[in-house]
C-alpha cells in the first residue's frame, strides 16, 4: 500500500489556498485506494480478514477525522463557498464550512460501514441559507434602485414668464402704430376745423425659428438596456428646453437666432431721477426701473412685474445692512418668495453678474409653431453601417414683443453704476 503522509491540524491550518485544495484531494484519493487494497486482500486471505479488517476501520476513522480538519481550518475551495453561501438547519444560520462539518458527523457511522459494504458512495444534504454578511461582491445580488441619477441643470423658466401662442404658419405678421398725431381741438359752433389728426401703420413680421439637438446611440445598449431610451430622449430634449430658455433672454433676433428679452430691451438711463435718491441701494435701483418703464407706458399700459438678476446679486442684495446691522429689506421677502412692490425678484445663473432685467412680461409673448418633438431615426452619416440610431428632439418657435411694447423690458448693463449715477450728492 503506497504511503500518504497525513498531516495535522496545525500543519493543515498553515497551507495556502491552492495547497489545501492539492492535499484534500490527495487524501481521499489514497484513503480511497487503500480501502479497496485491503478489502480485496482480505477475500484472498482468510487468515488475516480480522488484522485487514481492522486497519480498514483505522483508515476511515482517520478518512473522517483529516477531512474534519480541513473543513475547521478551510482555505482552499470551500473558503470562497463560504463567502458566497450559508445554511440555514432547523431556523438557525450556519456557515457553509459548519454545514458540510455537521453532514459528516451525522454520516459518521455511514462512513465507517464502507468497509464493511460494496458502497462506494454516501449522500450527504447541506442545508444552507445565504446571508448578506457572506456575500463581499458581485452584482447578482445588488438590489437595484429604480430610475437614474441625474445631472444637475439649470432651470428653465423663462416661457413661463410669458404669454404663450401656437401658430401653424411660419411667418407671424401684425400691425403696429408706427406714428400718430392727436390734434383734436375745441370749436365754436359750426366754425371750421383748423386741425387734422394723423396716423400711420406699419404691418411687421416674425419668423419662426427652429431649436435642435441630436445624438447617435449605439442599437444594442438600446436593447440590452431598457432604461437608455427614455435617458436619450430626455437628454436631448433638456437641452432644447434649456437653449430656448436662454434664446428667450439672450437671443440675438438674428435668425435663425430667437428674439429676445436682451434683442427688445431698452437699456437703462437716471434720466430725471439722476442724483435724486438718498444713500440708494439695489432695492431702490429696482423701483426706479420699474418707475420708468411705466412712465414710458404713460403709467396705464406698462406695469414692471419681473425683475431678473443673476444668484449673486440677489444674495448680496438679502444681506445688505444698515450701521446698526440691522437688515434693510426683511419686508420685501414674502413667504412666495421676493417682491419688490409688484416686482417678483428671479435669478438667472444665465445673467452676469452686476447685470439686471426689469420688466413687463405679460407684453412677451411665445409663440409656438411645434411643440418639442422627439425622433428615432436610422438615416443619418454612417448608422445603418454601425447600427447607429439617431435620436433628435427640435422645437419651431419664437418670441413676439411689439414694437410698441419694447419699452416694457429694460436692461441695466451695471447695477453698480446704476446706484452711483441715482445718488444724492
Amino acid at each position: 500500500m503506497k504511503e500518504f503522509k497525513v498531516k495535522s491540524s496545525e500543519e493543515i491550518a498553515k497551507l495556502n489556498e491552492e495547497d489545501n485544495a492539492k492535499y484534500f484531494a490527495g487524501l481521499l484519493d489514497w484513503q480511497t485506494k487503500s480501502i479497496e487494497e485491503l478489502r480485496t486482500a482480505s477475500k484472498e486471505d482468510g487468515a488475516k480478514k480480522e488484522e485487514l479488517e481492522a486497519q480498514i476501520k483505522e483508515l476511515t476513522s482517520a478518512n473522517i477525522t483529516a477531512m474534519k480538519s480541513t473543513l475547521e481550518n478551510q482555505g482552499g475551495v470551500i473558503a470562497k463557498l463560504v463567502k458566497e453561501v450559508e445554511a440555514k438547519t432547523e431556523g438557525e444560520t450556519v456557515s457553509f464550512k459548519s454545514a458540510i462539518y455537521n453532514a459528516l458527523t451525522e454520516k459518521a457511522e455511514e462512513l465507517k460501514s464502507l468497509s464493511e459494504s460494496s458502497q462506494k458512495n454516501i449522500r450527504l444534504d447541506i442545508k444552507a441559507s445565504q446571508t448578506a454578511g457572506d456575500i463581499t461582491s458581485g452584482t447578482d445580488f445588488a438590489d437595484m434602485l429604480p430610475g437614474v441619477g441625474q445631472i444637475a441643470t439649470r432651470q428653465t423658466f423663462m416661457r413661463s414668464l410669458f404669454n404663450q401662442r401656437n401658430t401653424n404658419k411660419e411667418y407671424i405678421k401684425y400691425n403696429d402704430q408706427e406714428a400718430i398725431v392727436r390734434d383734436a381741438k375745441n370749436v365754436a359752433g359750426c366754425a371750421a376745423s383748423t386741425h387734422l389728426s394723423k396716423i400711420t401703420w406699419q404691418v411687421r413680421t416674425l419668423q419662426i425659428t427652429k431649436v435642435r439637438d441630436y445624438v447617435d446611440v449605439c442599437i444594442d445598449m438600446m436593447d440590452d438596456y431598457e432604461w437608455v431610451s427614455g435617458e436619450i430622449r430626455d437628454l436631448v430634449s433638456t437641452d432644447v428646453a434649456l437653449k430656448v430658455d436662454e434664446g428667450l433672454l439672450l437671443g440675438t433676433d438674428v435668425y435663425p437666432e430667437l428674439n429676445s428679452v436682451a434683442a427688445v430691451a431698452s437699456t437703462f438711463a437716471a434720466g430725471s431721477y439722476a442724483t435724486s435718491v438718498q444713500a440708494p441701494t439695489l432695492v431702490d435701483l429696482i423701483q426706479v426701473g420699474s418707475c420708468q418703464i411705466s412712465d414710458a407706458g404713460l403709467n396705464n399700459k406698462f406695469s414692471a412685474n419681473v425683475a431678473l438678476l443673476n444668484p449673486a446679486d440677489k444674495c448680496l442684495m438679502t444681506l445688505e445692512k444698515d450701521a446698526n446691522n440691522n437688515y434693510l429689506i426683511p419686508n420685501c421677502i414674502t413667504s412666495d418668495g421676493m417682491n419688490i412692490g409688484a416686482v417678483r425678484i428671479m435669478t438667472n445663473s444665465l445673467i452676469p453678474v452686476d447685470e439686471m432685467y426689469i420688466m413687463d412680461s405679460t407684453k412677451g409673448t411665445v409663440v409656438s409653431r411645434r411643440g418639442t418633438t422627439v425622433e428615432f431615426g436610422f438615416e443619418n452619416n454612417d448608422n445603418f453601417e454601425k447600427e447607429l440610431v439617431t435620436v433628435k428632439a427640435y422645437e419651431r418657435l419664437n418670441f413676439l414683443v411689439r414694437n410698441v411694447d419694447a419699452n416694457a423690458f429694460m436692461h441695466v448693463p451695471s447695477i453698480a453704476a446704476g446706484i452711483t449715477a441715482i445718488t444724492k450728492p
